[in-house]
């Protein structure tokens, strides 16, 4: 499939099948040069699923491998760019003031601005108005480079990340398309919307309803009564929008006739496809669709125009999508070859936390990073894990939940309840993970890595959307380190590793919002409280006074450490620096014996290597911690001290842990290798592993084996 880039630099001009093509329709042929194949504003792709080739396609490939030195550079000036913008993250996770990060790729504001122009599209006025009345200034990539391929009758299919106006990309042109026509009573709709889930199915609508109110509108999805969607459908409609299931019905009972369209969108196509919905789909295609491609001579069936969005397309949605597609079909690509899939304006920390202190955690995360006033969205695996965190004592911010089995009245009355600012938290499952658009969403939170690496770019797209800044945090345990890292490889990011919020750290941020609240209260109610003030103040002082006043605010009562590593509560976390490298636990403890007795020693607990390997950090229980310090000693080879931070930390990367480096075992509990202990995988039935470098040898089957380097047969 050729792949032409198409210029942002150039507002008048796109780039379509290697033509440029302007936005009034003018075509002209065109040689490109170096400067438009290497521009910085837009990694956009569009596509055309053609084989052949014209000479004008392949000339700027060869161009493009002449001049390869110097893109080059221009991709490590890139990358320096990129790093210089990213946001940075203080201690213990809490956000600097920073500006918008900016991938490859990305153009400021004010170029796309300019790009985005709504003078570029030939909108009409009234529309703008509309526009404009929904905070929308001027269109989006993704938008800008959809609008004139779908104007033109092209099929699409678009990718982008999440959060970049996907939505809009497809209302706007069709309602643009359908100004004015005959609106005749009970006709059939010419636009079709299809969605996986009822919360997206009525977003869409609602676009519908607000960009073009010219024309006639229903949203149909189950949880519903029918008689409601089966007279509008009477009536005369426009626009269908809704789930496959409950439209499946309708066009069964010959309720709905399809026959009609002429556009048909599938929303977010691969969590439909992949939520069982692919035979409905075909099915409810099959009601609106001339099957089969056309062959060579054969003109192309008459079917309606095929357009579909989504944040990620697999191969295999793409292979089942082009079935019902035209064979110059156009594919718009914002993500293309960037191996990060998730938007650019989202931060993504990583928490380790047992499930035990899970709910405390995540309330306290939400008062950090969420604020007093900011909404937060925390996505559970299962629905009765969302019941009980929304039900938990523990989680202290105003919380609503949201799943399957919440009837769908219900649902609708909360996430318009969320959207209106009416409580700060959402726990839910992944019914709000696609599609919807709610800008002032400030922290995303995972209770774990989702087995589905998809499912983890649509949540954290909840958040950072329409260029605002957002944070994602991920808890995890020690065991699904790996889950971690296939998220991290799969997805293109980057977790920073975090503590949980430590007393100072919230206590800090609660002050902060606090303050801010004081200026809100009326005069009034303050010359109420006087008296009483001065009496506490003439007992306690002013400061301490106030100070315990802000305490008892913040719900700050009482003072309780947290484990850095492990977020449990009693626990200190200590920080190990020494001069030479750490390969193990056991240099670890080498290091502390020369100071510690026994029941220090017993005390130490989770003792994980740094990144550097030149020191360590271990959790030790409260009421060991002071005679730990008493103990110990500073030399110029190593020093103890309380860690105010989480380090960097050697990230597991083979089967086993770093703890004591063995490797993956047998059937029946075999100890399998490892650097120091063990070498190759365990025996049958408990029998130990061989082959290691401090330790080797084979065990067999009759019975243990330990031998030496070579990892040669002894003790058999």
């Amino acid at each position: 499939m050729p792949t032409i880039e198409m210029s942002q630099q150039i507002p008048e001009i796109a780039m379509v099948n290697g033509d440029d093509v302007s936005l009034n329709g003018e075509i002209r042929k065109k040689k490109k040069s170096k400067k438009e194949k290497k521009i910085k504003s837009d990694d956009a792709e569009i596509e055309s699923p053609s084989k052949e080739e014209s000479p004008s396609e392949e000339k700027p490939k060869k161009k493009r491998k002449k001049g390869s030195d110097e893109e080059g550079e221009d991709e490590i000036k890139k990358k320096k760019v990129k790093k210089e913008k990213n946001g940075e993250v203080q201690q213990n996770g809490i956000v600097k003031e920073k500006p918008s990060s900016s991938k490859q790729g990305e153009v400021d504001e004010e170029t796309q601005e300019k790009i985005g122009a709504f003078s570029n599209f030939g909108i009409r006025p009234k529309t703008i108005e509309k526009l404009h009345a929904k905070g929308v200034k001027y269109l989006f990539p993704i938008q800008a480079q959809t609008f004139k391929p779908i104007d033109d009758g092209f099929d699409v299919i678009a990718q982008a990340r999440t959060g970049t106006g996907k939505t809009l990309s497809f209302v706007l042109p069709l309602v643009e398309k359908w100004q004015q026509f005959p609106q005749k009573s009970g006709r059939q709709p010419i636009i079709l919307a299809l969605a996986p889930t009822r919360e997206l199915a009525k977003q869409i609508s609602e676009y519908f309803e607000a960009i073009g109110p010219h024309l006639s509108t229903t949203c149909i999805y189950g949880g519903t009564s029918y008689w409601p969607q089966e007279s509008a459908i009477r009536r005369g409609l426009d626009v269908v929008v809704g789930t496959p299931g409950r439209i499946l019905d309708y066009i069964r009972k010959n309720t709905l006739d399809l026959s009609k369209l002429k556009h048909v969108v599938l929303d977010e196509v691969d969590r439909m496809l992949d939520m069982g919905f692919a035979e409905s789909v075909e099915e409810i295609l099959g009601a609106a669709y001339k099957t089969g491609q056309p062959g060579d001579g054969e003109e192309a069936p008459n079917n309606p125009q095929t357009l579909l969005f989504s944040a990620t397309v697999p191969p295999w949605v793409y292979q089942t999508a082009v079935k019902y597609m035209r064979k110059d079909l156009k594919k718009v690509d914002l993500v293309g070859r960037d191996r990060m899939k998730t938007a650019t304006t989202v931060q993504h920390l990583a928490i380790n936390c047992s499930y035990f202190d899970r709910p405390q955690v995540i309330s306290d995360v939400i008062k950090v990073y969420g604020g007093l006033d900011g909404r937060c969205m925390v996505f559970c695996e299962t629905k009765r894990d969302a019941n009980e965190l929304a039900m938990s004592s523990d989680v202290k911010q105003e919380t609503q939940v949201m799943h399957g089995d919440i009837p769908q009245t219900q649902r609708e009355v909360t996430l318009k309840g969320f959207r209106e600012g009416k409580f700060q938290c959402l726990v839910t499952t992944d019914v709000a993970a696609r599609g919807l658009d709610i800008p002032e969403v400030d922290l995303v939170i995972q209770c774990n890595p989702p087995r589905d690496v998809d499912s983890y770019i649509h949540r954290s797209g909840r958040t950072g959307r329409a260029g605002r800044n957002g944070v994602c945090v991920c808890f995890y345990k020690r065991q699904e380190e790996r889950d971690l890292q296939k998220v991290e490889y799969k997805a293109g990011i980057k977790f920073k590793r975090v503590s949980a919020p430590q007393p100072s750290d919230i206590i800090k941020s609660s002050v902060k919002d606090v303050t801010d609240l004081l200026g809100a209260v009326q005069p009034e109610m303050v010359a109420m409280f006087k008296s009483a003030a001065e009496a506490i103040i003439a007992e306690k002082g002013a400061v301490a006074a106030l100070a315990a006043a802000l305490a008892h605010i913040t719900g700050s009562t009482a003072m309780k450490t947290r484990s850095l590593l492990t977020a449990e509560e009693g626990k200190t976390t200590f920080l190990l620096e020494t001069q030479s490298q750490l390969m193990d636990i056991g240099d670890v403890f080498k290091t502390l014996g020369r100071y510690i007795d026994r029941d220090s020693r017993n005390a130490i607990k989770g003792i994980r290597l740094c990144k550097d390997q030149t020191a360590a950090v271990f959790d030790v229980s409260d009421d060991h911690k002071d005679y730990l310090l008493s103990l110990w000693q500073d030399t110029s080879e190593a020093q103890l001290t309380i860690a105010t931070e989480l380090p960097e930390l050697l990230v597991p990367t083979q089967s086993g842990s770093f703890d004591d480096r063995r490797g993956g075992g047998g059937y029946g509990g075999g100890r399998g290798g490892g650097y120091r202990r063990g070498g190759g995988g365990g025996g049958w039935g408990n029998r130990s592993g061989g082959g290691g470098r401090g330790r080797g040898g084979g065990g067999g089957y009759g019975g243990r084996g330990r031998g030496g380097w070579s990892g040669s047969y002894k003790k058999f």
